[in-house]
């Protein structure tokens, strides 16, 4: 580990020497999973990438960004920290982002901190993660942060008695004691509390167990992807006949409702984008993704997170130089930024390094033939809940 930390150190002392004046290459190093069952975070982040420098080029300042992609192949805490070290040690990457999943970004907090190394997130939504390096920003969303608004909405809407249904690892615990306590507070009843192993392919027998319960709704968490699909699709044919709402946060992703299908609609669910959001930023990345990848690809919370996240480091570059300081990197990042997202308008918390921004909450619909997500509510300026309550 010492050996490991002498050669970080001399790698960053490399880094933060004085540019020369001609211009350089400005390396971003992305660990994503782009193989395995998750592949479509990767595919997202490299839709997102292409689509961020078709609209402002790979040239700041007359520095030529570099994007290399690294896979992590799932939720490899391991994997996950040998990348990060070969993109520091042996590529020398002046940024690190990426991150789908939680324990990849814990996995190397360690290791940014004593190399001093500026880390954006693109998705890991654990509420904690900024917390444990301060070379960290985040700017996707956090669980608390979406699952907040819905549990304030819901027991205001006729939704009094719940079950709380979640994956079995951090970001499903974050989502499912936020929900707890915020609908608890604003006088909804919980009858029960299921984690669901993330192993889990059949999620019959823990239906089961809410239909017996027979609650007003049930609320749910999964890992994304073809587990949230398969949990969705379980709700539809065993809890929606009995009359039991799905309230969610990002499981009804225009991205999966077509796998999905009809058995999506009338679900409602909490999330820091829609992918039909009426900005013109939003209409620019849609027409592009469509144009680039086909008629079937939408952007999705990891492509907004990914777009931002670049459009962080490119002005990151364009104020301080292609060799920045870390340290001053980090103060640029906390000095109260605030730009223009696809999602809408979006700012960085100066003191916890994660994003201030808006929340939606929507309602699956058929229009035209088409399932899509359709905005109820959008609760403005959302800060991360259990930041706030954890000072």
């Amino acid at each position: 580990m010492r050996r490991i930390l002498l050669g970080l150190g001399a790698a960053i002392a490399m880094l933060v020497l004085p540019g020369l004046a001609a211009a350089e290459t400005v390396k971003v190093g992305v660990i994503g999973v782009f193989s395995g069952g998750f592949a479509r975070w990767g595919e997202q982040f490299k839709q997102a990438i292409e689509v961020f420098q078709k609209h402002h080029g790979k040239v700041v300042n007359g520095n030529t960004i570099e994007i290399i992609l690294r896979d992590a192949g799932g939720p490899d805490p391991a994997k996950a920290r040998q990348l990060a070290e070969e993109l520091i040690l042996r590529e020398k990457v002046q940024f690190l982002a990426g991150f789908a999943f939680t324990p990849n970004a814990m996995a190397v907090a360690e290791l940014i901190t004593e190399a001093k190394m500026p880390t954006v997130i693109f998705n890991a939504a654990t509420a904690v993660i900024t917390r444990r390096s301060p070379y960290f920003v985040r700017v996707s969303f956090t669980l608390p942060q979406v699952s907040a608004p819905i549990a304030v909405w819901a027991p205001k809407n006729g939704i009094k008695k719940v079950v709380t249904v979640v994956s079995d690892y951090a970001p499903g615990h974050d989502s499912e004691q936020t929900f707890i306590k915020v609908f608890k507070a604003n006088g909804g009843e919980i009858l029960e509390s299921i984690r669901i192993p993330l192993s889990t392919t059949d999620f019959a027998p823990f239906f089961e167990r809410v239909l017996q319960q027979k609650p007003d709704a049930m609320f749910m968490f999964g890992p994304g992807g073809p587990p949230s699909v398969a949990m969705i699709n379980t709700w539809a044919s065993r809890l929606k006949p009995a009359g039991i709402q799905l309230v969610t946060t990002n499981e009804t992703q225009a991205i999966d409702l077509p796998k999905i299908g009809r058995a999506a609609i009338d679900a409602i669910g909490s999330s820091n984008f829609t992918e039909i959001i009426d900005t013109p930023l939003n209409k620019r990345l849609r027409a592009d993704m469509t144009a680039m990848f086909g008629p079937d690809q939408v952007p999705d919370v990891a492509t907004v997170g990914t777009y931002d996240g670049l459009q962080l480091i490119y002005m990151t570059v364009a104020k301080l130089g292609p060799r920045p300081n870390p340290d001053d990197v980090m103060k640029f990042w906390t000095s109260g930024l605030k730009w223009e997202s696809p999602r809408g308008p979006i700012a960085i918390d100066p003191k916890e390094r994660d994003i201030i921004q808006g929340v939606h909450l929507r309602r699956v619909k058929e229009v035209d033939g088409k399932l899509i997500n359709v905005d109820f509510e959008i609760v403005p300026d959302v800060k991360d809940p259990w930041k706030e309550e954890n000072k």
